[in-house]
């Protein structure tokens, strides 16, 4: 079967039409999948920061912290908070970066890789001092408080 000069005349428009269509889909799909990560990341907002705390105040409450341990616990687990919140803010905006690479004339794939090697490391630095907080926390507690911590834990998540 033989194209007809019109359809070989229109091929290029197709392509470009195809490639368009390309980048709206991955384009949109980051966007989703972007949005879906800030709604979960909502954790971050000021707002989530204070709700988990006073969830975290309420089961120390449960399980007999003083309230020496409750401050204690309450001002490392803001600190290491506040490097997660830095890190997702981080995100944000290389979120925005990679965006603008998607949209240049031209593609350049080893700023993009360095892009997300770097919000890899990131997001690794802010999880290590988060769960460095966490441990740190954690030892505010005696074996007895942190065992009843862990059934207050297990209930609220269903196990």
């Amino acid at each position: 079967m033989t194209e007809s000069p019109a359809t070989r005349k229109h091929r290029p428009l197709k392509y470009i039409l195809s490639a368009i269509a390309a980048l709206a889909v991955v384009g949109g799909s980051l966007a989703y999948a972007h949005g879906n990560m800030s709604g979960h990341g909502g954790m971050m907002s000021e707002q989530g920061i204070e709700m988990h705390l006073d969830h975290v105040q309420a089961m120390l409450t449960k399980i007999g912290a003083s309230d020496t341990q409750k401050s204690q616990i309450d001002g490392i687990l803001k600190a290491g908070f506040a490097d997660m919140k830095t890190a997702h803010e981080s995100h944000d905006a290389a979120f925005r970066q990679f965006h603008e690479m998607l949209l240049a004339p031209s593609i350049d794939r080893a700023k993009m890789e360095d892009l997300r090697a770097a919000q890899i490391r990131n997001f690794d630095e802010g999880s290590k001092r988060l769960v460095t907080a966490i441990a740190d926390a954690a030892e505010v507690l005696s074996p007895d408080q942190r065992a009843k911590l862990g059934e207050e834990i297990r209930k609220h998540h269903g196990g």
